[in-house]
């Protein structure tokens, strides 16, 4: 199991909370997509732009009824009959195997005798029926109120009865074929591409249509179709693709009958104007019905379907790349996870491409938007984590330097103005040091002695902290601050005495109100110049001062007795008059060849105690 899963560090926590995250709003995202299917004509136009170019069965013609045609005939509503007649006998006479008729011959005329003859002798005439006023509901079975059926005695005659109804998406787009429909009492109808190609096979449709499994069992082929027996027809090309051969051609007996032999010959209307013409997935260009039919029987007598993966198939693959994105986003670099986001952005289009063209449609937007709203909660999560390390780093800081001074040395590191390299600079340090802690160790409870140390250092941080201190070091029972470093404080020196005063005193209210062993700290000060910066090595490095400054600060710091603190005369030139001090006698110091005047801080003087009570800032 991943480690950040196990962890239990911050750091572990942290991105463990970002992997939770990432795929709790992925997972949502991708559940609201697939459940409520938003942007639904971007899906499918999306879709659209799949299809490519292909060459369409030679075994499908189409007669067209062009303008060359009615300009041959005159007005289609004036036609006699008997011109159909002669169509018929001369396709059957090229040796047509099936001949679609997409014209509806509704209501009697005085040469029916000749055409239903004509296609009685033919035998394999096809004509349609279409449904009117639909009354079905969305998601079942297409069903019409009522069927417009040709002439009694052209019914009769012809080979096959397929109903020629084509229905749009909610975008206005032709992509499906209702394969099976049904009249109000219950009567069903094949497709008009069904009976055209059972009458081209020579195989009966079964009245029950074929078996019902996400597919229509018929003329030896499963045919994927949808809840509502809807086949998706896979489109060749734009309009135009199919061979045509003008009607009044085929009226005259003045065509190529070797085009005719042994094929599918569907008749249709293609003059301008027409009113049965479609937008399809192919081209903007509308289609003419006829040719939407063609496409139909190419798509099932090549066996090129397109089977719709369902709602389930999509959201396992959402949830597979949110999985992936969710896992791997929070633990790499950001410029990875764009790349690794990128890459399955663009190899899921290649894989929806490769889908399609065996057979299968893909969702393409589902999927793919999960991807930037994953990498998007992950960089929002950075952004707050970094934020909330921010102030993390600032609290932890204000552990050691106060708030203010945490903040300004922040801002200065944001800013390259905090040194790295070494730099003289002004500073007091104070160093404050236990007095009788060996004894205090000689004790059997470690845990209490530490409980000990941590109680009375409390107390000291408290007041350096308060006076805008920066705790350098700890060194066993020592405690290192400095002021002016690597913030500018003019008045470094006194603000250094003022935390001294408080802590001594704070110490002396301790001591009375507690049971803690009684201890007590000398404190030495400091002021001068001392070299500041990183000191370290390249794996860790601390901010600090160093230098004479630092080790005269230490040396009055050890010199000075429990309860007492001890001021060079360099900081003493700084506090002098805000400050009842003592001068000692010379002290020592180790490599010093002249001793050093040291006093000792008694007191605020009264004036300076009672600006401070009143809230007064003490120069």
């Amino acid at each position: 199991m991943p480690f950040f899963l196990m962890g239990g560090t911050r750091k572990q926590r942290r991105k463990r909370n970002h992997v939770l995250i990432a795929m709790g709003v992925g997972i949502g995202f991708a559940l609201i997509l697939v459940l409520v299917q938003p942007f639904t004509s971007i899906v499918w136009r999306l879709s659209d732009m799949l299809f490519v170019s292909s060459s369409p069965s030679p075994n499908i013609i189409i007669v067209a009824i062009d303008d060359d045609t009615l300009t041959e005939y005159g007005k289609w509503s004036d036609w006699p009959r008997s011109l159909h007649a002669q169509a018929v006998e001369n396709l059957s006479q090229a040796g047509a195997l099936a001949i679609g008729f997409d014209v509806l011959f509704e209501g009697e005329s005085p040469d029916d005798p000749i055409l239903t003859k004509a296609m009685t002798d033919a035998g394999n005439v096809v004509v349609p029926v279409v449904g009117a006023q639909q009354v079905s509901p969305r998601d079942s079975e297409v069903t019409f109120q009522r069927f417009l059926r040709p002439s009694e005695t052209i019914y009769s005659a012809s080979s096959d009865i397929g109903h020629a109804n084509v229905a749009s998406d909610g975008d206005g787009v032709m992509r499906k074929l209702p394969l099976i429909v049904s009249d109000s009492g219950g009567e069903r109808y094949p497709a008009f591409a069904l009976a055209v190609l059972s009458t081209f096979f020579g195989k009966p449709i079964p009245d029950d249509y074929g078996a019902t499994d996400g597919a229509l069992h018929l003329l030896d082929r499963d045919i994927p179709v949808d809840g509502r027996k809807q086949m998706r027809i896979n489109f060749v090309d734009d309009p135009g693709s199919f061979t045509r051969i003008s009607y009044a051609d085929v009226i005259e007996g003045n065509f190529d009958q070797d085009v005719v032999k042994h094929n599918i010959i569907l008749v249709g209307m293609t003059a301008t104007g027409e009113p049965d013409s479609w937008i399809t997935p192919v081209s903007p260009e509308k289609m003419y019905g006829i040719e939407i039919y063609a496409n139909a029987i190419d798509t099932i007598l090549r066996q090129r379907f397109l089977v719709e993966t369902g709602w389930p198939t999509t959201l396992l693959i959402a949830l597979l790349f949110v999985g992936a994105t969710g896992v791997a986003l929070p633990l790499i670099r950001l410029r990875w996870g764009a790349l690794l986001t990128g890459g399955l952005f663009v190899g899921y289009l290649v894989a929806v491409s490769f889908a399609f063209h065996s057979g299968f449609i893909l969702n393409i937007l589902y999927p793919l938007l999960v991807l930037p709203i994953t990498l998007i909660a992950v960089i929002l999560c950075r952004t707050v984590a970094e934020q909330s390390a921010q102030r993390e780093i600032t609290h932890l800081f204000g552990r050691y330097v106060s708030t203010e001074v945490a903040r300004e040395i922040l801002n200065l590191a944001d800013n390259d103005q905090l040194q790295s390299e070494g730099v003289w600079r002004e500073s007091t340090v104070l160093f404050a040091d236990i007095r009788g802690f060996s004894d205090l160790c000689k004790r059997p409870e470690p845990e209490r002695i530490l409980a000990v140390l941590n109680s009375y250092f409390s107390v000291i941080i408290r007041c350096i902290l308060a006076n805008e201190g920066m705790i350098n070091q700890f060194a066993g029972d020592c405690v290192k601050a400095v002021w002016n470093a690597p913030r500018d404080q003019t008045d470094h020196a006194l603000l250094a005495v003022k935390a001294a005063l408080e802590s001594q005193t704070a110490l002396d209210d301790m001591r009375r109100d507690s049971t803690l062993p009684q201890v007590q700290f000398g404190i030495g000060i400091n002021s001068g110049h001392a070299v500041a910066g990183n000191v370290g090595s390249e794996a860790r490095t601390e901010y600090t001062v160093i230098g004479d400054t630092v080790n005269l600060a230490y040396a009055l710091c050890a010199g000075a007795p429990g309860g007492q603190i001890w001021i060079s005369h360099s900081t003493y030139e700084r506090v002098r008059g805000h400050v009842e001090l003592k001068e000692l006698a010379p002290l020592r110091i180790k490599g010093s060849q002249e001793p050093v005047r040291v006093y000792q801080v008694l007191e605020w003087r009264a004036q300076q105690a009672e600006a401070g009570e009143n809230g007064q800032h003490v120069p």
